[in-house]
């Protein structure tokens, strides 16, 4: 079994790759925003180790969840360094640094913590992306049916950790369930990925893969 929906002669058996322009995130409850942040860390960064990738909060939700830690960030393949944080004021300045760091074409992506984004947002940070050669992508507080012009839609869960090779009682790599939630013109799915602790990046599981 590849993926965790009902299966379809269309869908391929691996979640598709990032593509320069707009997609959004959001936690599956809320006890998996760490997964969710984990999640559009690594889809903003793509293959580009070479650009940094920007990261930018609200006061309310620095507030409601922390802050990016360092460990957690080394944990994930990033150096501290190649992060840019943006403590904004309210959303919309947060969407303007996004935007503007997007076209400017020096990062390989950017993350925004919003709760709304207008259609016009949607579409002007769409357009920056592409501009940008960059991987834009809005953290959502919650799940929403607002109009977008993202072409990825996902809702990120935790998943029990994989087995640890050497010490049954030790917990493995981190898992995810990332489930696809809208996709321009192609079926949906459902993965379950993991942590490889050698390239530091999210793959599919192993005995899915």
């Amino acid at each position: 079994m590849h993926n965790l929906l009902s299966p379809s002669p269309d869908r391929s058996d691996s979640p598709p790759a990032p593509l320069c322009g707009l997609e959004e995130t959001a936690a599956a409850a809320p006890q998996d925003w760490a997964a969710a942040t984990t999640f559009a860390l690594d889809r903003a960064r793509g293959d580009d180790a070479a650009r940094p990738v920007l990261f930018a909060t609200t006061g309310d939700w620095r507030r409601e969840r922390g802050g990016l830690s360092a460990r957690g960030l080394m944990a994930l393949g990033f150096d501290p360094g190649r992060v840019i944080l943006v403590k904004a004021t309210r959303e919309t300045d947060a969407l303007w640094a996004l935007e503007e760091a997007l076209k400017s074409g020096a990062v390989a992506g950017a993350v925004a913590t919003v709760e709304r984004a207008d259609f016009l947002a949607t579409r002007r940070l769409d357009f920056a992306g592409k501009a940008g050669r960059a991987h834009a992508v809005l953290l959502r507080t919650g799940a929403s049916n607002d109009l977008s012009v993202a072409r990825l839609r996902w809702r990120i869960g935790t998943a029990p950790s994989a087995a640890h090779p050497f010490d049954p009682h030790a917990p493995g790599a981190v898992r995810l369930r990332c489930e696809l939630t809208r996709r321009r013109n192609w079926p949906l799915g459902a993965w379950i990925m993991e942590q490889d602790d050698e390239t530091h990046r999210l793959r599919l599981a192993a005995g899915l893969a």
